[in-house]
């Protein structure tokens, strides 16, 4: 059966830049075509009876198999993410990044390409990844993980005070890869001069790095103060207290911080690989995933819990909560203009959920790809 042309959603709480509005979201082709107060007559409209329509969440940070990923994440909202991988043998890492380049799924959220978590870390901060695989970055390596897999890798996560730690940050920011601080002991000094070499944003905030010194500020004292970097933090109340939260409020704003999850969704992963953290699956408990070690190796969260914490535990307006799990990433990654928020001419990416932050519905691209009870 052919689908209609168009799609309305009608009656929801519309989570737009200007604010909550009551009103109804025209699809065509994929795409936001216009935002009313009632559908046209006649038109093909699912009535959302109230409840919010939000710009899809975008989740930077997620383990797991992509194709599983998409379809268990589409249904707490989530529409597009980035596929994490882990420190690596050399020989290994480039093949697991082209084979990754295939697995794309049509029928849940979208893989937007690959966050490399390593190797480029300092072993001191390595927490549950695989320290035997750290190294400091080599020109061979950084051309051969460029041209296999350019068009896959958007995020890194590096370690600036490693040897040609901040040479390889402007490596990857010349070739358009989005370069993260992260698992990192670096001093302000040495933070400093990353975030002049290109780096943009922190990973896990408050978690791999060096804790707040009054003399000896390092890389966390930097993400605080500096609005050029923005603080990916996993909002789960176990990897960061509630009060740390709302201290990095303060200092960033919502307009300066991304929700991740760092979620392990390791179903269908081989035993021997696991997400590439210890080389080995973490095992649940307490709320997170841990290693044998007990050393935190990943949440148990949702995009959607993320905002509904955020909502809670900072004490902000949902529209803030949302913006930090939909423009925020996108506009690191450069998508902006595509993605993240409810404006004619975006992709239909949408979630639509209650005020008990449960999910209704999933849309990407304008197909529905999830809903509740179907």
């Amino acid at each position: 059966m052919k689908p209609p042309d168009s799609l309305w959603l009608s009656n929801g709480a519309l989570i737009t830049p200007a604010g909550l509005r009551r009103g109804a979201l025209g699809i065509r082709d994929g795409r936001l075509v216009e935002i009313r107060r009632q559908v046209p007559r006649h038109a093909n409209a699912v009535n959302v009876r109230g409840r919010y329509i939000a710009p899809g969440l975008i989740d930077l940070h997620i383990w797991g198999d992509p194709k599983h990923v998409a379809t268990h994440e589409a249904r707490s909202g989530t529409t597009s993410f980035l596929i994490t991988i882990g420190p690596e043998p050399p020989e290994l890492l480039v093949n697991h990044l082209v084979r990754l380049e295939g697995q794309q799924e049509d029928r849940g959220a979208r893989c937007l390409g690959i966050h490399l978590e390593g190797p480029f870390l300092n072993p001191l901060r390595a927490g549950a990844l695989a320290s035997r695989w750290l190294r400091p970055p080599t020109s061979p390596e950084l051309r051969q993980l460029v041209r296999h897999a350019s068009d896959q890798l958007k995020l890194v996560t590096i370690a600036p005070e490693i040897p040609r730690g901040v040479e390889s940050i402007r490596w990857f920011a010349r070739h358009r890869v989005v370069v993260s601080l992260g698992h990192s002991d670096a001093n302000a000094a040495v933070t400093k001069r990353a975030i002049k070499a290109g780096a943009r944003s922190v990973t896990h905030v408050f978690n791999g790095m060096r804790p707040l010194h009054h003399r000896d500020p390092g890389l966390l004292g930097e993400v605080l103060t500096d609005d050029r970097l923005m603080a990916m933090v996993i909002l789960d109340g176990i990897h960061v207290d509630p009060v740390a939260f709302q201290l990095l409020l303060r200092c960033k704003g919502p307009r300066g911080i991304v929700l991740v999850t760092d979620s392990v969704r390791h179903k269908a992963l081989p035993a021997t690989r696991g997400t590439g953290q210890a080389g080995a699956r973490p095992k649940a408990g307490r709320g997170a995933f841990y290693t044998g070690r007990g050393i935190l190796a990943g949440s148990r969260l949702t995009m959607i819990r993320a905002v509904r914490n955020a909502v809670v535990f900072g004490k902000i307006s949902l529209l803030d909560a949302v913006h930090m799990a939909s423009f925020n990433p996108a506009r690191l990654l450069g998508l902006g203009r595509d993605l993240g928020s409810l404006e004619v001419g975006k992709r239909a990416d949408l979630v639509v959920f209650d005020k008990q932050f449960r999910v209704v519905m999933t849309l990407v691209d304008g197909k529905i790809v999830y809903q509740r009870g179907q």
